[in-house]
């Protein structure tokens, strides 16, 4: 495996059969021969928006806008939050995933949410997806996933969420209407 999978997109493939992972793009946060870890970028929480962790936590609000959704970062770890966010802030925790792109568990980024200091752009997720190395490989050769460059375009545009698997698709160049569910290997 390619170690410069870190800080790639993971696009779902129709043959991808566990229907959590369906139509998902999850950005790859962490990769090394232990385990690979990603973030679903395009599975939002329903009725569960920025402002509600907010006040979960006691923290004043002085943000208006703070009603966007927080996403399901994956099956595992569910109760861990994760903050991908513009490079223009620094937390302490902070993990680049690019020159553009950093990953935070800080809450002072929390704090500075609810007082509308606020990263251009910033997403909340609740837990992760992780993969085993063998595990990832061996969906890898199923084509169960197709792998991409980061766009930050993509992971931030919050106002067209379900239309990111498809934007994804259209960006690496892969026509949708060819995509076909089985697989096979020569």
């Amino acid at each position: 495996m390619n170690d410069t999978y870190f800080g790639q997109l993971l696009i779902s493939m129709p043959n991808l059969i566990d229907p959590f992972f369906q139509k998902t793009v999850i950005l790859i946060c962490e990769f090394s021969e232990k385990a690979i870890m990603g973030l679903i970028i395009n599975k939002p929480i329903q009725n569960l928006k920025v402002s509600n962790v907010l006040k979960n936590i006691k923290l004043n609000i002085n943000n208006k806008f703070v009603d966007q959704d927080v996403f399901i970062g994956g099956p595992v770890h569910t109760g861990q939050g994760f903050i991908l966010h513009s490079s223009e802030c620094q937390y302490e925790d902070s993990e680049n995933i690019n020159e553009n792109l950093k990953l935070t568990t800080s809450l002072k980024i929390l704090e500075d949410i609810s007082n509308n200091k606020t990263p251009k752009f910033y997403k909340i997720f609740l837990g992760c997806s992780i993969w085993g190395y063998k595990q990832f490989n061996n969906e890898m050769l199923e084509n169960s996933w197709h792998l991409m460059n980061t766009s930050n375009k993509i992971i931030f545009q919050n106002n067209k969420i379900d239309k990111i698997w498809e934007a994804s698709i259209e960006k690496s160049g892969i026509v949708k209407e060819k995509l076909n569910p089985y697989h096979g290997n020569a």
